[in-house]
């Protein structure tokens, strides 16, 4: 497969430009007008890889998911809605890329095997639902299974981002100004008391210290917290055995720990139960629900998982027995077990999790925003003390 970068006018006589992929230049002409457009030029790209990455972004696969899933259940074959897309779409990367899976339907292939070409957009699992709809003759479960999916994804990376990107906001603005009072605004005072005749309270000596200790290590401050950074996701990337137990110690932070252990096991249990609903056998859905996990020690407790109702175990043991779900999430998979109707469990532990991020972020940004306030607060009175104390005794002192 080659990558291309064209140029090309449509019937109304206006130029568009985009990437598209394609086996030749021939190939390339009648893929673009599937969508109405006539080459003008093109340029083969020297890179392997596809470009849709950057373009085609997640409610732009929901959009594709949605019309195939209303045309389906009113009984249009799969051909015909994907060329009914190419034609009706409002975004050009959309037009394109499903172009090429229209032609690639057209010599033969399955529609899954046409979205295998394009994994940089379409998960495996995603892939994998659509084969299984093929399979079953149920496509349109399929599409409804991967729209909720990825918008529920989308809300758990809006509520991560809230619990990060405010606190981390907030945490870095009152490091720039404990910053620049140490730096500049405390040294110019103590530099008057400094010169004069008289002792200095303990909280203004240490004050100074604090002080001239910022001054003289800005530089490892600011670089301190990237190398970390770094060095970790270097090391995580090392070894398998490093990334768990590095992984294993965030979830086990204060605070943060306990948020980053409900997305994980959100992610899981959700990719669980839309696999589950798909036909797909316990042991499957353990499979595919770990590839989705990206903390390494509950990623390899789900593997263990796997192997243990391999052997015959319980599923609601087996989770049970890695420590990272809660009593309640492994009671309703024990529910459900027992009743046969794991559909409705897992339905339950969607709400139970939903609820529980939602809660958890809420106490978080809660709890850190009076924590900002307080230090904020003390530094301030430690530096008003340390700076004016002095100089308030010493015109006390005037007679």
């Amino acid at each position: 497969m080659n990558y291309y970068r064209y140029k090309a006018i449509n019937n109304d006589g206006k130029y568009s430009s985009g990437k598209m992929a394609a086996e030749n230049p021939s190939e390339l002409v009648s893929l673009l007008r599937a969508t109405q457009l006539e080459l003008v030029s093109f340029k083969e790209e020297k890179s392997g890889r596809s470009l849709f990455g950057t373009s085609i972004k997640p409610k732009d696969v929901i959009t594709i998911f949605v019309h195939l899933e209303q045309l389906e259940r009113t009984g249009v074959p799969i051909a015909e809605s994907i060329q009914d897309l190419v034609e009706s779409a409002d975004s050009q990367e959309i037009k394109t890329l499903m172009g090429e899976v229209a032609e690639s339907i057209k010599n033969g292939s399955l529609f899954s095997e046409s979205l295998a070409k394009h994994t940089h957009i379409f998960s495996n699992t995603y892939i994998g639902l659509i084969a299984m709809g093929e399979k079953t003759g149920n496509l349109s479960n399929a599409f409804t299974s991967i729209i909720d999916d990825i918008k529920w994804s989308m809300d758990i990376k809006r509520k991560t981002r809230k619990a990060t990107t405010g606190p981390m906001f907030g945490i870095l603005l009152m490091f720039i100004i404990l910053g620049i009072m140490t730096s500049v605004v405390v040294p110019k005072v103590t530099g008057f008391l400094a010169t004069q005749d008289i002792k200095l309270p303990i909280v203004t000596v240490a004050l100074i210290g604090f002080s001239d200790f910022v001054k003289g290590n800005w530089y490892f401050i600011i670089l301190t917290p990237p190398i970390v950074f770094t060095a970790v996701k270097i090391m995580r990337k090392s070894s398998e055995e490093l990334a768990v137990i590095i992984d294993d110690f965030k979830l086990k932070l204060p605070i943060f720990g306990p948020i980053i252990s409900k997305i994980d096991a959100a992610k899981f249990c959700q990719f669980f139960s839309m696999t589950f609903k798909s036909g797909l056998g316990v042991l499957e859905c353990l499979e595919a629900s770990s590839g989705v996990i990206k903390n390494m020690a509950i990623k390899k407790s789900i593997i263990a998982v796997k192997q243990q109702v391999s052997d015959g175990q319980s599923l609601s043991k087996s989770i049970s027995a890695t420590g990272y779900f809660p009593n309640l999430v492994v009671r309703m998979f024990k529910i459900g077990e027992e009743s046969g109707n794991m559909e409705s469990a897992l339905n339950n532990i969607k709400f139970f999790y939903d609820r529980e991020i939602n809660d958890s972020i809420d106490r978080l940004v809660g709890m850190i925003q009076p924590a900002i306030t307080i230090v904020m607060g003390g530094m301030i009175a430690w530096i008003t003390i340390g700076v004016f104390g002095p100089i308030y005794s010493t015109f006390s002192n005037i007679k």
